[in-house]
């Protein structure tokens, strides 16, 4: 296998199903090198068989941070390291897929850090090389912000901007938008409300912003930007002043994790077609976490697959996360387990990568 060329693997691939191409990634560095190249990943794109990995980073474990970053494959049902680990050590960070490229954007790196002089650099996980590279940040850093992708742009929206030498924390309205082929940020207009912790999805080429902390409360406010026209528009509140845990669009729906509590309770829904809201029911936390106490308050929430994936969260018998896995099926609005991640983590982020 060492004398065939790297271009007659590549063509041998192309003819492998997407099951057989996900495998072929596992023997060894030298065919996931290939099955990774650009040319590899666009004609597996042209073909429609690119696979999704969902992959999770960052979070809080025992009082300190968890670097590890860990990519669910579907085909092995297995939770797989990806190293390296990202240079810069972050809290409440978003992370965005362009391409071949997985940006980790803002976060609070600490006060110790922090440097009125010194614009910080983004971390960059170029998948063909498989190594970190510098951005731009973002040009206000924020933290617990929303945060879409729409036609390889990357924009962002409020969230909390520290202050350490005014001694206060800032919730903002402010947006911009990531170019990566330029590495610049540009500002857009702003939201209509303050807002962090908010929940953010992209469907139909729009950036919904919801719910968060406000000034001094916690809001029911919906905000849509619209990048063709670059304006917010205002959508049907939610139906009670909810905590929101994360979101996940799959078609026109967006799927919500939400609480009126401490605890972690319901799966809400919004119809972006009809202004709609509803609430599907409770999640059965305990019984999922087999008795153990726990919240989802933490987690992060993705969508594959016509499915919604619940990860982490917040651990009731420790000061760190929970390493587990939730699917809710809403065809059948049922739930189930997912393989365990290696890490506990409260606090992550995490997005859907296709490979």
């Amino acid at each position: 296998m060492e004398l065939v060329p790297d271009e007659v693997l590549a063509n041998c691939f192309a003819r492998l199903s997407p099951p057989e191409q996900a495998l072929a990634r596992l023997v060894c560095r030298r065919f996931y090198s290939i099955l990774s190249t650009d040319a590899a990943l666009q004609l597996r794109k042209w073909q429609g068989l690119l696979e999704p990995w969902l992959c999770v980073m960052g979070g809080v474990q025992e009082h300190h941070h968890e670097p590890m970053v860990e990519l669910y494959d579907f085909l092995a049902d297995k939770w797989r390291v990806m190293l390296p680990n990202p240079p810069t050590i972050t809290f409440d960070f978003c992370c965005a897929v362009v391409k071949e490229r997985l940006y980790k954007l803002g976060g609070f790196m600490g006060f110790l850090d922090f440097n009125v002089d010194k614009v910080p650099l983004m971390d960059v996980y170029n998948f063909r090389k498989h190594t970190w590279e510098k951005g731009r940040q973002m040009d206000e850093m924020r933290e617990a912000f929303a945060c879409g992708v729409i036609n390889d742009r990357i924009y962002v929206a409020g969230g909390l901007v520290r202050k350490p030498f005014l001694q206060e924390n800032l919730r903002v309205r402010s947006a911009e938008v990531y170019i990566p082929e330029t590495d610049s940020w540009e500002s857009i207009p702003a939201m209509k409300e303050c807002r962090s912790c908010c929940a953010s999805a992209v469907v139909g080429q729009k950036l919904y912003v919801i719910g968060g902390y406000g000034t001094d409360s916690i809001l029911r406010s919906v905000e849509v930007f619209d990048p063709a026209i670059k304006t917010w528009e205002f959508r049907a509140q939610t139906p009670a002043s909810w905590i929101i845990a994360g979101c996940a669009a799959i078609g026109h729906l967006i799927y919500f994790v939400v609480s009126s509590a401490l605890e972690m309770e319901a799966v809400a829904v919004y119809d972006t077609q009809t202004d709609e809201w509803y609430v599907k029911g409770v999640i059965p936390l305990e019984s999922l976490l087999n008795g153990s106490k726990g919240s989802l308050w933490g987690c992060t929430v993705l969508a594959s697959k016509g499915k919604l994936y619940v990860l982490g969260g917040a651990s009731s018998c420790s000061s760190g996360g929970l390493k587990c896995g939730l699917v809710y099926d809403p065809t059948l609005e049922t739930w189930s387990p997912l393989k365990m991640m290696r890490s506990r983590r409260h606090g992550c982020a995490g997005v859907v990568i296709y490979l």
